[in-house]
């Protein structure tokens, strides 16, 4: 089973998280190498689970993430956002003269609850996915418009043809969104 993180970061940690995030993304694009980030606040080395996505206007171009905590938040951010920059199968990876049109989100997963049906579930304020066979189909809050749609994004997420003994889950988070640049 997946988990999650059961805290709220402080509003103060949102500039420094996305600014690892874009050094991340930056470094690795221009100059093919993993940002190591030092001197954090020590909530940093706190391991911590989180989602990295990559708008650009309206659209999603990238996304990765995880419920596991198994690694720091700032080793977090840098792979996600690496990950979300340019493998992100769904997406063609991020050009380096496309990162200015790139606004970075941050989303903290809360608590997970299984739910009995997509009825339960409110894309407006949570995060849902759904779980078979270690296949996991993730939609973050405010990704679809409707429940039935994040189901159907959720099972092509995940690789799945019909909701056949899927389990389903929603979870609440804590979303930071870079500031106009």
């Amino acid at each position: 089973m997946l988990f999650s993180a059961n805290m709220v970061l402080p509003i103060s940690v949102s500039d420094i998280a996305i600014s690892i995030c874009r050094a991340a993304i930056e470094k690795y694009l221009i100059e093919g190498e993993r940002l190591k980030p030092a001197n954090l606040p020590e909530i940093f080395n706190k391991k911590i689970p989180v989602f990295v996505s990559l708008k650009k206007g309206n659209q999603t171009r990238g996304c990765a993430g995880t419920f596991h905590r198994d690694k720091s938040l700032a080793e977090n951010l840098v792979e996600f956002s690496i990950i979300a920059a340019t493998q992100d199968f769904r997406h063609r990876p991020i050009d380096r003269n496309e990162l200015k049109d790139i606004k970075i989100q941050i989303t903290i997963p809360g608590e997970i609850t299984e739910i009995p049906s997509i009825n339960f579930y409110n894309p407006e304020i949570e995060g849902f996915f759904v779980e078979k066979d270690s296949k996991i189909g993730i939609v973050l809050p405010k990704e679809a418009k409707t429940s039935h749609y994040a189901l159907k994004i959720a099972l092509r997420n995940a690789g799945l043809q019909n909701v056949n003994e899927v389990r389903l889950f929603k979870f609440k988070a804590q979303i930071f969104i870079e500031e106009e640049r």
